[in-house]
């Protein structure tokens, strides 16, 4: 077969043919071609204008070159017609604030060498190098001419011309960055903020877990309550609407017997039959259906027991939900067929549907929050009688100790075996509530201490993400701006902190200062940082925005612009900068799936 191709190649025809092949070839993907063009909307003339800024005009080539080294890189690329349109408008809006950029270069007189060009050009600062260099990492000239006309279309003179661009906008705002100025204060401050740090010691009373005997509150004071804090109420009823205001919840159980791959109907009959049977066993009177679903469910609840939580119309599907809702407690469901295979589920419990405006709930609402008030007081109070031994000059731990119970534990709680219901000796709960942890004492007939009611925090700076949060304790701008004015002299902060319904007592453990030895060694890493941090807020993240994927373009704008994005759009607004609509129209970019 390949020997009679090469003789039939000789022929004067065969020649024609692939010299006409060679004219098509170059005439469509040559450096003058204008490459593929979607079907519809305007044609890209390389030769004619993209945009003008300050009466200097940037060729539609230059765009291209752009546009093709997306399409080249961008895996997602979408050469949909609209979808290529979109992209084109995009990158001349980008070149174009690129432009705007190099006049202002240019108007300070930066300018770049043809020499230093070339140089930049075949170095790794550029980054379309990797394109020109063979296996072995070395320039390869072939290669680069390869990818300039066939992949970018671009002549020799559009890319440096482009390239020329680059550097300019570099060099320009690498100059402002430059000018960029800290004070000798502006350094040790930032230096005194990193380098300053708090241990904090701190004891942690959860009303909910140290809890003291406030009395019964009664309706009455429930009501009184909520007429006195109506505000308090209704936050209440916002952040528990739930509580509140929900159609009925179903706490599940279910089996699943999946279906074979590609089954036959063979296979999911014999599927089916296994649910069926497994079915009627969970459903006998006595059987474990949390037993049956571990050992014989094929789902992923099998290693739950078939435990499926508390299920809701909002949290499960309509279709689901519409065989939940039909159970009584203790029911079991028929099977039910689903993509995955066959199934059946156990109501373990119900919920009732609720529905109480904060009108109807105003006076409950008052009675729990009036009992959480009385139960925060006393509290507080133990917190009071803690923070006034400290000052009496005992330890925070022995103060603590003192007055906070001991949470009990399984060793402390009654042996429901003894004899009496409740595991004390008169059948009475005197004791429990409160009881002190019992410690078991050692062989060697010595008693080991409580556990230590007293917490750190570890040791932290002013400069952390959030200056209000403690380690350890939470988000309190309270304690945050009392830290400065804790010493070894006066370490303890003399009122309670509450942070998300606890209280903290909190003194002061450690606190080190910044050394002048230490800013003089790091004066310069600090100075850096703070120019650069300045510089990033003047310019924003500039390589992104006026170098990074077009697609994303908006976004940088929105979020990483800085200052430099005025000088851009001022720019525009004074109408230096002028597009060639008729090339590039305005068009909306097509949705991507996501966001569909």
């Amino acid at each position: 077969m390949l020997t009679e191709l090469r003789e039939k190649s000789q022929s004067f025809g065969v020649y024609v043919v692939f010299g006409m092949l060679i004219v098509v070839f170059i005439f469509f993907f040559g450096p003058q071609s204008e490459g593929c063009q979607p079907s519809s909307g305007p044609r890209v003339d390389f030769n004619s204008w993209a945009f003008e800024v300050g009466g200097e005009e940037v060729s539609q080539r230059e765009v291209e070159i752009s546009v093709r080294r997306q399409a080249l890189f961008d895996p997602d690329f979408d050469d949909d017609p609209a979808a290529l349109m979109a992209l084109r408008r995009q990158t001349a809006m980008q070149i174009a604030e690129q432009a705007v950029v190099e006049h202002k270069a240019r108007q300070m007189g930066l300018a770049i060498g043809e020499d230093a060009l070339s140089r930049y050009i075949l170095s790794d600062e550029n980054p379309d190098y990797p394109l020109f260099t063979d296996r072995d990492g070395n320039f390869d000239a072939e290669m680069y001419r390869a990818r300039l006309t066939q992949q970018f279309g671009a002549t020799s003179d559009s890319y440096r011309r482009a390239k020329r661009r680059e550097v300019l906008v570099d060099r320009y705002l690498a100059f402002l960055a430059g000018q960029v100025q800290v004070s000798e204060a502006e350094v040790r401050e930032a230096f005194d903020r990193a380098r300053r740090t708090w241990n904090l010691e701190y004891v942690e009373l959860d009303p909910a877990v140290y809890a003291v005997d406030v009395g019964d509150q009664t309706a009455a004071d429930g009501v009184a309550y909520a007429k006195a804090n109506p505000e308090e109420v209704e936050k209440y009823y916002t952040d528990n609407k739930q509580a509140y205001d929900r159609g009925r919840e179903v706490k599940i159980r279910r089996v699943l017997v999946r279906k074979p791959k590609d089954a036959d109907d063979a296979a999911v009959a014999e599927a089916k039959a296994k649910a069926e049977a497994l079915r009627a066993e969970a459903a006998a009177a006595g059987a474990d259906f949390e037993t049956i679903a571990r050992e014989k469910s094929e789902g992923y609840y099998k290693s739950f027991g078939g435990d499926m939580g508390w299920q809701r119309e909002d949290n499960t599907s309509e279709s689901d939900y519409a065989v939940y809702a039909k159970l009584d407690k203790g029911q079991v469901s028929e099977v039910v067929e689903s993509p995955i295979g066959f199934w059946f589920v156990k109501a373990e419990d119900v919920k009732p549907a609720v529905k109480k405006t904060i009108a109807e709930a105003r006076d409950e609402i008052g009675l729990i929050l009036a009992k959480q008030n009385s139960l925060l007081t006393a509290t507080r109070e133990r917190a009071g009688e803690i923070i006034t031994a400290v000052k009496g000059g005992g330890s925070l731990e022995e103060a603590a100790q003192a007055a906070v119970p001991a949470i009990p534990t399984e060793e402390a709680l009654p042996d429901p075996e003894d004899g009496t219901e409740d595991g004390t000796e008169d059948g009475t709960d005197e004791g429990i509530e409160g009881a002190e942890e019992v410690i078991p004492e050692p062989e060697d007939g010595t008693s080991e201490p409580p556990p230590s009611r007293v917490k750190t925090t570890g040791p932290f700076s002013a400069d952390r993400p959030q200056w209000d949060r403690i380690p350890g304790i939470g988000m309190s701008p309270e304690l945050a701006g009392k830290l400065d004015a804790l010493t070894a002299e006066k370490p303890l902060v003399e009122e309670p902190v509450e942070v998300d319904g606890k209280l903290y007592v909190v003194r002061l453990g450690t606190r080190t200062e910044p050394d002048d030895a230490a800013y003089q060694s790091e004066r310069d890493t600090f100075a850096r940082r703070l120019r650069d941090q300045r510089a990033a807020q003047m310019l924003g993240n500039w390589q992104a925005v006026l170098f990074g994927p077009v697609r994303q373009r908006e976004v940088f704008r929105r979020f990483s612009g800085g200052a430099l994005l005025d000088v851009i759009e001022e720019a525009f607004a004074r109408n230096e900068v002028k597009i060639n609509t008729d090339a590039y129209p305005a068009v909306q970019p097509p949705a991507t799936p996501a966001a569909q």
